[in-house]
């Protein structure tokens, strides 16, 4: 009996050590994470976002493990932001503008992108996602994974459908000035055009410049980039409002209108 006893506190002492040990190990773990996002199956790319409304792709890896990457293009002529798509049927990231392309753990495939892409450090707890520090991304020369770029089969829209960040539920701002007059927490979308104006590159409501601001940073293209695609060619972005001026303007990987 005195055997059964001793083992049986025994036994209560090496669970309570255990429990201890391991609370002690989250609570020092889990405030390095600055958020939670839901774990991606196993092969699953999806279009998510943090808590600021930063574009992530959130990709589930076929051996179970995870990457937070960045949805921005890490080229950017004229310093203006794009976003990508996830193409499935070639198992990789890909520019629609300039046809940059990243394999599912950012590392960079081809085209003109200067590096792969940036992503989090990420601890996988049960059904959920930590997302601690940001990193940097992949540097050219990295092996990527899987086919080589010219023996996989991108997307060509519709007839190939693509993952991209639809924002729903957002709010869509139509006057330039009164966002930035409302200064909203992180990221937002808004309609408008940019146009050249006195210098700058201005972000003018749809019905006209009497209503714009500044699109911080963002070059006046020269005739020979317009030759090519005028690349203010749209009339829906994404950017950010910081210390009363538009930054980081963004083109969407999609046409609004579909």
């Amino acid at each position: 009996m005195k055997r059964t006893a001793l083992a049986v506190i025994a036994a209560s002492v090496a669970v309570v050590f255990l429990f201890l040990a391991v609370t002690t190990l989250l609570r020092g773990e889990l405030p390095r994470f600055h958020t939670t996002l839901a774990r991606p199956a196993p092969g699953e790319a999806r279009a998510d976002y943090l808590p600021d409304g930063t574009p992530v792709w959130v990709m589930g890896h076929d051996d179970g493990s995870v990457s937070v990457l960045s949805a921005f293009d890490t080229h950017t002529p004229l310093n203006l932001g794009k976003l990508n798509w996830w193409c499935p049927q070639a198992d990789g990231i890909e520019n629609p503008a300039h046809g940059s392309r990243w394999d599912e753990y950012g590392v960079k495939i081809g085209g003109p992108a200067p590096l792969g892409l940036p992503s989090w450090e990420v601890r996988v707890i049960g059904d959920t996602v930590g997302v601690g520090k940001p990193l940097e991304g992949p540097p050219l020369g990295t092996p990527f994974f899987g086919d080589d770029e010219p023996d996989r089969t991108w997307c060509i829209p519709p007839a190939a459908p693509v993952v991209v960040h639809r924002f729903d539920g957002w709010r869509i701002w139509d006057s330039p000035t009164e966002a930035v007059a409302a200064a909203p927490e992180g990221w937002i979308l808004l309609d408008g055009r940019l146009v050249a104006l006195g210098g700058d590159v201005r972000l003018c409501a749809l019905d006209g410049c009497e209503d714009s601001v500044v699109a911080q940073k963002v070059a006046i293209p020269t005739p020979e980039v317009v030759a090519l695609g005028d690349p203010f060619a749209s009339t829906r972005w994404l950017a950010r409002i910081r210390d009363g001026q538009l930054v980081d303007v963004t083109r969407l990987a999609f046409d609004p209108a579909t």
